[in-house]
């Protein structure tokens, strides 16, 4: 059965109150939590649009939120079914003002995105395509490190981990191809690089 369309500015607004609520700093683990063991979409929807903020400007953080795509992507292509995040990932933290910060920044992006993103292209959005766009976030992840050390490359991976985020959370099949051209675009930046 196909996960249930969510809005990106709710999403939004539930980690702003997380943000607000857990302290001066705001865990991983307090993130899935936040969202719930189940919510594999939300969470790589996060890790892109962190990896389009200022928040990808601290040394390592592209590489680092790479990983964790790596991480929950893999396990939407193995069928598991909640998020498992080993223990030292799942302490690594953002400071809450910035992540408060970066979530505000992003507030007017989600409303238009509210606004254009709608269930359509339902077979890209079966329980079967979120895997395969889950494989797609694996080697767009992948992608990351290499890009981290041209000045702003790590943005197109994560607008394209982003776009796929949107494409499972919204369930729009449309979004999804999108995110797929972005992701070649992403691996064809990593050949240029490593081949030029």
């Amino acid at each position: 059965m196909a996960a249930q369309a969510q809005d990106l500015e709710g999403l939004l607004r539930t980690l702003a109150h997380t943000a607000k609520t857990n302290g001066a700093k705001v865990s991983v683990d307090e993130i899935v939590e936040t969202f719930g063991p189940r919510s594999f979409g939300p969470l790589l929807l996060l890790c892109g649009l962190l990896g389009m903020t200022p928040v990808s400007a601290i040394p390592t953080a592209p590489t680092v939120l790479a990983a964790i795509v790596a991480l929950i992507a893999g396990q939407m292509v193995f069928g598991r079914q909640s998020v498992w995040i080993p223990r030292f990932i799942g302490k690594l933290s953002v400071k809450a003002e910035r992540l408060a910060k970066a979530v505000k920044m992003s507030r007017k992006l989600a409303h238009v995105v509210d606004r254009v993103v709608r269930p359509r292209l339902l077979s890209l959005t079966t329980p079967l395509a979120d895997r395969l766009v889950a494989a797609a976030c694996v080697l767009v992840a992948l992608a990351v490190p290499p890009l981290e050390l041209l000045p702003f490359a790590a943005f197109v991976p994560a607008l394209a981990i982003f776009t796929f985020g949107v494409g499972l959370v919204a369930r729009d099949g449309l979004v999804v191809l999108i995110a797929l051209l972005l992701s070649a675009g992403a691996l064809g930046l990593i050949g240029w690089q490593v081949l030029g």
